[in-house]
């Protein structure tokens, strides 16, 4: 099926189940916004597309109530045999959640685990430059379309593997940050949150990651009395374990 169609139908606000069943259909579709530039976006080497129901499409999103239409995507995609850790943190982290992000990064990229995470600053970056200091590249979760410029600016998300569900010009929203926090509980096997405040998207992930049945942790850096330690407290008296010691360098078992 041509990619036109496909971009007309992933531009239309239905659910995807429905614009499923439109790209089975011979119904011709208007787009609600032009595709052109996208189409564009799709011809230069190394953006790549997937759609739901195809080859490549992470399976462990089909299990989701409204799975994304479409994936768009740099390098590859995750895959069953992936050890997958998504990792979620506060962009107010203070020096002592970033030095042990960019430790936890490192010590699960040296123990054979692959990160994901989300292309904000603070926890998440410091944490996807310690697995590149292990040579190793994360899987990063956009939330906006990998075609704007808080992706393409972002000098830091260089060599990593992109993944958006959104359109490549579609910017970034508060439904965007939710919907990419669903994404990331349901492509990971377990979840670790660094320092995070009462109100966090870290916590949206956690959340996510047990109403799907995985694993949540906490880092032993989300634990104590200050403001952006709140809500990763909160997540471990209410039975989070903790991973992680006193030392921010110490290895992490999970």
């Amino acid at each position: 099926m041509r990619i036109s169609r496909l971009l007309s139908i992933a531009t239309l606000n239905l659910p995807t189940e429905e614009k499923r069943r439109l790209a089975k259909g011979g119904t011709s579709v208007t787009p609600s916004i032009p595709i052109q530039p996208m189409l564009r976006f799709f011809s230069r080497p190394g953006n790549k597309i997937v759609f739901y129901g195809m080859a490549g499409y992470p399976s462990s999103l089909t299990e989701l109530d409204n799975p994304p239409f479409l994936l768009s995507y740099s390098e590859r995609l995750p895959k069953p045999s992936d050890r997958i850790i998504a990792l979620a943190g506060s962009r107010q982290s203070d020096y002592e959640g970033l030095r042990a992000a960019y430790a936890l990064g490192k010590a699960l990229a040296e123990t054979g685990f692959t990160l994901l995470v989300s292309n904000s600053s603070g926890f998440d970056r410091w944490a996807r430059l310690g697995s590149q200091s292990a040579d190793r590249r994360s899987f990063v979760l956009c939330d906006c379309g990998l075609g704007t410029k808080r992706i393409t600016s972002n000098r830091s998300l260089r060599g990593e593997h992109l993944i958006s569900p959104f359109l490549p010009y579609e910017e970034v929203s508060p439904q965007s940050c939710l919907s990419r926090n669903v994404l990331t509980a349901a492509l990971s096997t377990a979840v670790i949150i660094g320092q995070a405040p009462k109100r966090s998207g870290a916590l949206h992930v956690a959340g996510c990651a047990l109403d799907l049945g995985k694993d949540v942790f906490v880092h032993q850096s989300g634990i104590g009395s200050k403001p952006n330690q709140e809500g990763s407290r909160f997540l471990h008296q209410s039975g989070a374990p903790i991973v992680g010691g006193d030392d921010p360098d110490q290895p992490v078992v999970v």
